[in-house]
């Protein structure tokens, strides 16, 4: 695995959306889908050193794989779409992760820190994932469906969201796959991540 600039679309959701999503993706070509079961824990140091440096750190089972992921500059644009880079490893715990992503690309210094530091989980998030890859002529994406559970400081909320991730292609045929998913079936645009909500409780 190695750095990508990830982007991605998210909107709120309840299970009603999330079958008429499976069903608008179901409805297309070259559509094929997975579930995963996902359960992430998020790291930082007591002061906030991960936070500081505008960063998020996870370690996630996802089904039988074990994957460390740090997530870093999110920006926001006007028309919904979050991007952000992102490097991932499989690793069998968060130091054996955090050894390895600046291989990948991830700050060195940052890794280097955080596996200096006490770092302590802040809060978990474990949800189920209907994954949906797409494809429209040499555009491909993926429509990720998630319903579970964010959890911190003994408090839990539920999570409901839809997600449309670009992974290959025309950027553009990918911005218009998002806007007529939105628009056939009035989505609202979740502005925040798993990480912030559940920090929010």
């Amino acid at each position: 695995m190695d750095k990508t600039m990830e982007k991605e679309y998210k909107w709120r959701a309840d299970e009603k959306l999330l079958g008429q999503a499976l069903l608008w993706a179901s409805s297309r070509i070259g559509s094929q889908s997975r579930t995963i079961n996902m359960e992430s824990s998020y790291f930082d140091t007591a002061d906030g050193l991960l936070k500081e440096h505008q960063a998020a750190l996870r370690l996630r089972r996802e089904n039988d794989r074990s994957v460390c992921c740090m997530k870093l500059r999110n920006t926001d644009t006007p028309d919904g779409m979050r991007a952000h880079e992102e490097y991932q490893c499989e690793a069998v715990s968060l130091l054996d992760g955090l050894r390895r992503l600046p291989e990948l690309g991830a700050p060195k210094a940052l890794c280097e820190r955080a596996l200096a530091a006490d770092l302590q989980e802040i809060c978990t998030v474990s949800f189920r994932r209907c994954a949906v890859l797409l494809q429209e002529g040499d555009t491909v994406c993926e429509m990720a469906l998630d319903e579970g559970e964010l959890r911190h400081n003994g408090k839990s909320a539920p999570l409901c969201e839809i997600e449309l991730e670009y992974v290959a292609g025309s950027e553009d045929t990918f911005h218009a796959l998002a806007a007529e998913l939105a628009q056939q079936l009035d989505l609202v645009v979740e502005p925040t991540s798993k990480l912030a909500r559940a920090m929010a409780l």
